[in-house]
């Protein structure tokens, strides 16, 4: 046993490290309880939305709905994970530094450092999971998004490309601080390597946000050209369906863009002990989920559906009757992390589900 710090952990028992930090996490409930508070919610939501879905679901929508209901499944199942993996770190890392400092023995901190495998292991959910949450999510909406076009190719290959692109910018981002992580040898720590880390990752999240803004204003900007083209040809549509459709895609599948640049000016500019990351992770999962319950408890969308099911006007091209809205039953909106209508078009129809 020793009372004097070893050089190389001294820099992780600093007053605001060991006493600041978990202070205000932990007894301020500033960052542990907002995140149990924030899954909460998410595990209330899912459970409703699972609920409308085996107990509300039609004949011809059981494709689609299997399919994203399973989607949807795997976003809430990563997110436990990810909930119960930080707060183990959290709680392991301050039970850590706390009996390092009332032991006066750093050997134990010093291992934790630099070559633990159990904080390695954790540290593996907690950076890979969310980029794992982002393909799931961004899988459920391009797939969306493709159908909502007239399952154009050019619009799919371009989003895979940019999303395959930008999700393996993130697997690079969450390897290299695990690379250093699971490092054993406490007498080399390559800062230039976590920074080389620290800056992928946020070209990574810049990216990632702006591809799910896109991929929003792609599908609600769809919605609002159908409704045009309906209004072109002289045919009364009442806005309303119209607006509810859009308004459930921007308020809701504007959650995870907002909260994700909120995150980046936090962790860039802000000096409090205030971790956004969970929140951020669990908004990929909580945006497809609000977005399709508030489509499925919507006021009476259904009763909707009865003004434009019957609306046609004649194609350009061979000047016959084609319907602008299919007469199949409703189905829900929904979308992984900001927002797409669940459709399907071909066959001289193009439907908007809701």
């Amino acid at each position: 046993m020793t009372s004097k710090i070893p050089e190389a952990v001294a820099p992780f028992l600093s007053a605001q490290l060991v006493i600041v930090y978990p202070f205000t996490s932990l007894l301020a409930n500033i960052e542990i309880k907002v995140t149990f508070f924030v899954y909460g919610f998410y595990a209330q939501l899912f459970g409703t939305y699972v609920y409308m879905m085996c107990s509300h679901q039609q004949g011809n929508e059981r494709s689609n709905h299997k399919l994203y209901l399973s989607l949807t499944v795997v976003l809430f199942a990563l997110s436990t994970v990810f909930v119960v993996a930080y707060t183990i770190e959290e709680v392991y890392d301050s039970i850590t530094r706390f009996t390092a400092i009332r032991s006066q023995n750093y050997g134990p901190l010093l291992k934790y450092l630099t070559g633990d495998a159990e904080k390695t292991a954790l540290f593996a959910f907690i950076y890979l999971i969310p980029v794992l949450l982002n393909i799931v999510a961004e899988y459920m909406l391009i797939h969306r998004c493709y159908l909502v076009w007239s399952s154009k190719k050019q619009i799919a290959i371009a989003l895979i490309v940019a999303s395959a692109l930008t999700n393996a910018t993130g697997v690079i981002a969450a390897v290299l601080p695990l690379v250093m992580i699971g490092y054993s040898d406490s007498r080399i720590i390559n800062w230039a390597l976590i920074e080389v880390g620290s800056d992928i990752s946020f070209a990574y999240q810049v990216t990632s946000l702006t591809i799910n803004s896109v991929l929003t204003l792609l599908t609600a900007g769809r919605i609002w050209w159908i409704h045009r083209q309906v209004s072109a040809y002289g045919i009364r549509t009442t806005d309303t369906f119209v607006g509810s459709v859009s308004r459930i895609i921007l308020e809701s599948g504007s959650l995870y863009p907002i909260l994700g640049v909120v995150g980046l000016v936090l962790n860039n500019t802000t000096v409090l002990p205030f971790d956004f990351y969970p929140l951020l992770t669990l908004s990929a999962g909580i945006a497809p989920t609000l977005i399709m319950v508030r489509g499925k408890l919507g006021k009476n969308v259904e009763s909707l559906q009865d003004q434009v099911s019957d609306i046609r006007f004649p194609s350009q091209s061979a000047r016959q009757p084609t319907s602008i809205m299919s007469q199949a039953p409703v189905h829900s909106v929904g979308n992984p992390s900001t927002a797409a209508v669940e459709g399907a078009m071909g066959g001289g129809k193009e439907s908007i589900p809701v």
